[in-house]
């Protein structure tokens, strides 16, 4: 793991993804990621616990909404609110319509955002920044759109996430398998840069999978399939997979299964009040 990546780093690689591609992968995924999003549900509900409690939200976005679950959750705790539901695949947003969710739905995308300065008292934007070319631009545009005084939360993956994955495939070749994941250090300066009070968090998830074949049905059952620039052309060789497999394996532990850390970022993020 590359321990000394920086925002510029991480942000140049992701901007050689076209948004439309990032966009089909997870619309491909939307039939079935409910079925495969535990850790981001799991993700999600720490992030809605995070939330004060003693503000009262008029206006609230969930930024990268998916198939509505955080929407549903901030439906339920802030019924009175008004509630947009955005999200860069269009099939996500039609699963979410297909929810009891009252919400206005935009397809579009979080480094340019559609909405009027100062709009909303309340965003939730769970595990989407690491798929944004340029995470320093959705801070500038979090500060944007946010009433002052008002409060964005965000998650996202750090950069110890997935280093099963990276040990395994490093025993094939020297290709990107994994992507990469932006450290909590650079966000934060991020935050800072756009002029938002930032509070952080880092918390580990660990997930036990039976083989590298699970790991990959789920991350494709997601659509978190590797996107990075280096990555290798065309389907991995059999031979490298197998491979890359026993080297998985290897790293199982006495519960049966291979741990796999997730690095969760947790960001409060407030706009200053106007004097």
């Amino acid at each position: 793991m590359n321990s000394r990546l920086t925002t510029e780093t991480v942000e140049g690689s992701l901007a050689k993804i076209p948004r439309d591609s990032i966009a089909r992968s997870f619309g491909d995924a939307a039939a079935s990621y409910d079925s495969f999003a535990m850790l981001q549900r799991k993700v999600a509900d720490r992030l809605i616990q995070k939330i004060d409690t003693s503000i009262h939200p008029l206006a609230m976005l969930d930024l990268g909404c998916g198939t509505g679950y955080c929407a549903a959750e901030m439906a339920k705790r802030y019924a009175e609110a008004a509630l947009v539901a955005m999200d860069l695949a269009l099939p996500m947003l039609q699963k979410t319509a297909e929810t009891e969710v009252q919400a206005c739905l935009v397809c579009g995308d979080a480094q340019e955002l559609p909405f009027a300065d100062n709009a909303f008292d309340l965003v939730i934007c769970s595990l989407i920044l690491q798929w944004c070319a340029a995470p320093s631009n959705v801070m500038r545009e979090l500060f944007r759109i946010l009433k002052p005084g008002a409060t964005a939360l965000l998650s996202t993956f750090g950069p110890a996430s997935l280093e099963a994955l990276r040990l395994a495939y490093s025993s094939v070749d020297d290709q990107v398998h994994v992507n990469e994941f932006i450290p909590l250090d650079a966000m934060v300066e991020a935050a800072h840069d756009a002029s938002l009070v930032c509070t952080a968090t880092v918390e580990t998830e660990t997930r036990h999978y039976s083989s590298l074949q699970a790991l990959a049905r789920e991350l494709k059952g997601i659509g978190a399939h590797n996107m990075n620039s280096g990555r290798p052309a065309g389907l991995t060789g059999k031979q490298k997979f197998s491979r890359a497999c026993a080297a998985f394996a290897a790293m199982a532990d006495q519960q049966g299964g291979v741990p796999v850390d997730y690095e969760i970022l947790y960001l409060q993020l407030s706009k200053p009040s106007e004097e």
